[in-house]
């Protein structure tokens, strides 16, 4: 890739960080005010992107594991890939030995079930997130495990046999980004364990307590109660705490969760479309369009939870950084990795 691809990703960076850091700035001293202010729950706009917004990584698994699983390895070329990193690991020299025979059979049933299985989970997940949320909004009753398990097995072989037609070299390219997908989904998902620590009570939770919207347990339901906006003017705010300070749910707040946005660290996703720019030669020239749309995408989901109450501006600027920061080392081992020709096509990305 050219040199101005670089050069781009370098000013991008900068301006994301600068903005991001700028509202972080600004949420310290006024986090509270903003999202009561913009604090709007029957606003279609945040209804929509609370249930959907999230849809781009969802949307991660089902073709990844897909496609990973399309490209399973037998044991010496698993090694052939390994020693790629790792030099002093080689491929075995005698692949006709027993031992070898018996153990690159068992390599393969386990990676052929091991990948298959994720395929449907990771199908699940989208699917199951969308339908249940459509049923939400339809005020309808959700399907049962069952039937999502089914659908997403058969919808996990029609699309094995749809890619399984591409040809082997292009499914190899694709590889590549299927497991940079996963990995930065896996970033995500630490980021989604973690966010219980800061114990940080949600907007909404206050207000839910405050107006006597509580669960079976006696604690605030913030998310699927009718709330209104004029019930933040009777609300008990005591419970609010900066970014930066441990929170307390007092044993009453259903979600002290806040720091960061979950949803806003999910649309950051989105900029895995940046890498698809990279890897083909057609679209490199709407890799500056891409940034520009994901940073757009991000900046709406988290403009979009503020209006729900589900978080404060610095729990989406926060998110921002920390997911987007994970995506730069994602970018980074994908143009490593494929440079080097140990996984995909071999890419210049300088």
């Amino acid at each position: 890739m050219k040199k101005n691809t670089n050069k781009w990703l370098i000013a991008f960076s900068f301006v994301f960080y600068i903005f991001a850091i700028v509202l972080m700035i600004v949420g310290s001293f006024k986090d509270l005010q903003i999202t009561v202010s913009l604090y709007n729950p029957e606003n279609l706009f945040a209804q929509l992107f609370e249930n959907f917004s999230v849809f781009v990584y969802w949307a991660i698994w089902g073709p990844a594991f897909t496609i990973i699983f399309l490209c399973r390895r037998d044991l010496n070329e698993s090694l052939a890939v390994i020693h790629k990193i790792i030099p002093a690991i080689k491929p075995i020299k005698n692949t006709e030995h027993k031992a070898y025979k018996i153990f690159n059979i068992f390599l393969k049933i386990i990676t052929t079930a091991g990948f298959f299985v994720l395929a449907v989970i990771g199908w699940k997940k989208l699917i199951e997130n969308v339908l249940k949320n459509i049923l939400l909004m339809a005020d309808k009753d959700n399907m049962s495990q069952t039937f999502y398990f089914i659908v997403s097995a058969v919808c996990a072989v029609i699309a094995i046999l749809i890619c399984s037609k591409i040809d082997k070299t292009k499914r190899r390219k694709i590889e590549a980004l299927a497991l940079a997908g996963v990995l930065f989904g896996i970033f995500i998902k630490i980021i989604e364990e973690l966010k219980p620590i800061t114990s940080r009570v949600r907007v909404r939770e206050m207000i839910a307590y405050s107006n006597g919207f509580l669960n079976e347990e006696g604690m605030s339901e913030g998310r699927y109660s009718p709330l209104t906006k004029a019930m933040a003017d009777s609300t008990d705010f005591s419970a609010y705490t900066p970014w930066y300070k441990i929170g307390d749910d007092m044993g009453i707040y259903n979600r002290a969760d806040s720091f960061p946005s979950g949803h806003t660290s999910c649309s950051c996703a989105s900029f895995l479309l940046c890498l698809v720019t990279l890897t083909y030669d057609k679209l490199k020239k709407f890799a500056p369009l891409a940034w520009i749309v994901s940073f757009a995408y991000v900046l709406t989901v988290g403009f979009s939870r503020m209006i729900a109450g589900a978080h404060y501006l610095t729990d989406v600027a926060g998110a921002a950084i920390i997911a987007y920061s994970f995506f730069l080392i994602v970018y980074k081992l994908y143009c490593s990795f494929t440079e080097k020709g140990v996984i995909g096509e071999r890419l210049n990305c300088r």
